[in-house]
Order: structure tokens, then sequence, then C-alpha cells
């Protein structure tokens, strides 16, 4: 109580200096915890897919691997996979589902009269919803009999309906995806989801708008012609991964061409160039927030500095009294401890505020632009900056502290 009384002193006798040392640590706390809530939640979100779909999920092409000059990799790959080849890898002992996913970038669509572009929508297969742990939010998935007939069902993502259909259910209703000389293609809205996680974008797309297999290609006859893809993806059972892509490679073997051959790409190994930038991006701003709390700590050492040279006088009439030097140290680190307290919590509330839309975003600026909402300020985040800006204000406060204790009584009586 002592302390904070002698605290709030040198804040009235020195209102503009004391203010501008606690937003300088609120300023350097502000930084580091952002800079480290973008690292742990990223890296959480990163994690989290790892572990739900890294040790189950790969995708299978018809590629080849080559190295580039200077290091790295090239991958190749042609659309020679099937639709029967679905039926093939079913047949994998340790192959649980297998579905296409085909994308369609920018699909137009007309709802009352209206004209929306989605930017991105896709045709998939059946197995699409329970392999990818699709979270509906009403009706249903569409099934293999819808697939294999064409009917025009879709389902669109909760993002979508929000959109299109605020405040009613979507069920029921139609889209339009325009008049390709056989009247209008209207698809009857079966089902609202989720979409799986962004951070899946280098592996899978965030679909908006999820057809039946070939419902959106009118002008393709499938009776002459077999549409080919580039890309099955396989559900597998846990820790079983890597033997299924192998029984994938045995089970699809005719559909090597020349050097290309059947190969199988994981989550883990997509994700990596995400999981490289953000270190990258970390550690660069770490830098600055390290700056920005080196700066504050400086502004807490000029600052008690100042203050034991004006209390002088005090400090030796409290040790002409009988305090002991330790006592003396222990006070000035206190009203240290004060200034980063305060900066502290201000630093705190202010990254608690500005993290959700600042984390956001950096993640679409610097990464990419659907990778985003990846959550606010983390907890052990606000409780390491809130640590080192106090470790500092204490390391930084060591020298005006010592300083004080060693003042001769009689010089310190004399000077002040």
């Amino acid at each position: 109580m002592e302390t904070l009384k002698f605290t709030l002193r040198i804040l009235k006798k020195r209102p503009l200096r004391s203010l501008l040392t606690i937003l300088q640590v609120g300023l350097g706390v502000w930084i580091v915890a952002l800079i480290l809530s973008l690292n742990f939640q990223a890296a959480g979100s990163l994690e989290g897919v790892h572990s739900t779909f890294g040790e189950t999920l790969a995708k299978i092409s018809v590629s080849r691997t080559e190295e580039i000059p200077g290091g790295g990799q090239v991958v190749s790959s042609i659309s020679n996979l099937r639709y029967d080849d679905l039926v093939k890898l079913l047949q994998g002992e340790h192959i649980d589902q297998a579905f296409i996913f085909q994308e369609l970038w920018m699909q137009r669509i007309i709802v009352e009269g209206l004209t929306y572009s989605v930017q991105t929508a896709a045709e998939t297969t059946a197995h699409y919803g329970e392999a990818m742990g699709l979270e509906l939010v009403e009706g249903h998935f569409f099934t293999q009999a819808d697939e294999e007939q064409k009917n025009r069902v879709v389902l669109i993502s909760d993002v979508v309906a929000a959109q299109l259909f605020p405040g009613q259910s979507a069920l029921g209703k139609t889209i339009n995806l325009g008049d390709f000389g056989e009247g209008p293609m209207e698809f009857e809205i079966i089902g609202v989801y989720k979409p799986h996680s962004a951070l899946l974008e280098f592996f899978i797309s965030q679909a908006h708008l999820l057809f039946p297999l070939g419902t959106t290609r009118v002008w393709v006859s499938y009776d002459v012609f077999e549409p080919s893809y580039q890309y099955i993806y396989i559900k597998t059972q846990p820790g079983r991964l890597y033997e299924a892509v192998e029984e994938a490679r045995v089970l699809l073997a005719d559909r090597s061409v020349d050097d290309m051959e059947v190969n199988g790409e994981y989550v883990k190994d997509s994700n990596r160039f995400l999981s490289e930038q953000l270190r990258t991006v970390s550690l660069f701003l770490g830098a600055f927030a390290f700056i920005a709390v080196l700066v504050s700590a400086i502004g807490i050492l000029s600052i008690m500095l100042v203050s034991v040279v004006e209390r002088t006088r005090e400090i030796g009439l409290r040790q002409a009294l009988g305090a002991s030097k330790r006592s003396i140290v222990a006070q000035i680190l206190n009203e240290s401890l004060v200034f980063s307290l305060a900066g502290s919590i201000l630093g705190l509330l202010a990254a608690y505020f500005t993290s959700p839309t600042l984390l956001n975003a950096i993640l679409a600026e610097v990464f990419y632009s659907r990778l985003a909402d990846v959550g606010g300020l983390h907890p052990q985040a606000a409780l390491l900056a809130a640590v080192v800006a106090v470790a500092m204000g204490q390391l930084f406060g060591l020298y005006p502290a010592w300083q004080a204790a060693k003042l001769p009584p009689v010089e310190a009586l004399r000077e002040g």
C-alpha cells in the first residue's frame, strides 16, 4: 500500500512522463500479445486440422515428382482417374471411404431474380460428407442414388444461406444456374452445412455449394464420354494412412501412364508451406515485439532514475532512520512493478478488443485471403506478454534501485 502511495505521488508530480511510460509498456505488451496469439492460434488450428485429418485423409493422383535446380520439388499430375475407381479403392483393407471432389470456380447462381457469384463451389460424391465430417445445420446430404440419377439437388454453406435467406430456412428453396438451352437449371436445396476448416485450403478447397457429381455439366454426354479426374480422396482407418496409399497404388496400377504413377499426397505435407510461412512471419514480427518491450523497459529505467534523483533526500532520511538497503531496493522495484502491471493491463485490454480483427487481417494479407477467423487473444499469449513486461520492468528497475540503495545517508540528506 505504501509503495502504491509513492507511485501515485510520482504520477501526480509527473503525470505526462508517467503516463507515457505506462503507454510504452502497454504498447509493448499489446504487440507481444498479438504476435504470440497469432502464433498460438494459427499453430493450434493447424494442429487441430492435422489431428483430425492428418492420419486418415490422403489425395490420390497419377503424378510424378521432379527435383528443381536450387532445391525443392515440383509435382506434375494428369487427369487419368475414373468414377469406377471409387469402387476399386473400397476393396482396400484399410480404406473406409473414397470420394471425388471437383472444383467449380466462380459459380453464378440466380435466386429470386437476383444474380450472385459464389467464389468456390464443387461437384462431389456421396461419401464426401461423412469422410470430411461435415457438420449439417439443417437438412441432409445427398445420397448415392441422387448421384447416380443426376438429381438436381444442392447443399449450401451456412454463410451462403445467411446471405440468401436471412432469418428463414433454406430447405426446399431453389437456386438457378441459368439457361443452357434446355430451360432453367434449377436445384433444390436439401441441406445447409458448415464448411470444413479453411486451413485445409491447400489440400482440398472450402466449397460453399455442393452438387452431386456431374449434375452441373449439361453439355457433357456421359453416354459417349467418360469423365476423367485429377484426384480421388480416400479416408482411411486411423493410423493406417500410408498402408492405404500403398493399397491404392496396387488397386489403381493400371492408371499409371509412361513415367507417371499412382501417388498419395498428405495433409501435413500440403500445409508445410503454410507452417513455414507462419514461423517466418512470427520471427519477423517477434523482432519488432522485442524492440517494443525493450523500449518500454528503457522508459521504466529512465523514470525510476529520475525518481531516485528527485527523492534523494527522502531516501537519505529513510536510511538515517534505519531503513536497510534491501528495503530501499524493494521499494524502487515495487514502484517499477506498479508501472509494469499498469502497462500490462492497458496492453492486454487493447489486445483483447483488437486481436480478432488484426489477427484475421494479418492472416488474410500475409498468407491467404480465406485463412481467417483463428480467434482472438490467446490466454497463454496474454500471460506470457504480461510476464515478459513485468520481468523486463524488474530487470531494468534493478539499476536505479541499486543506485538508490548505495547512497550514503549524509550525502543524500545534504544533496536533498
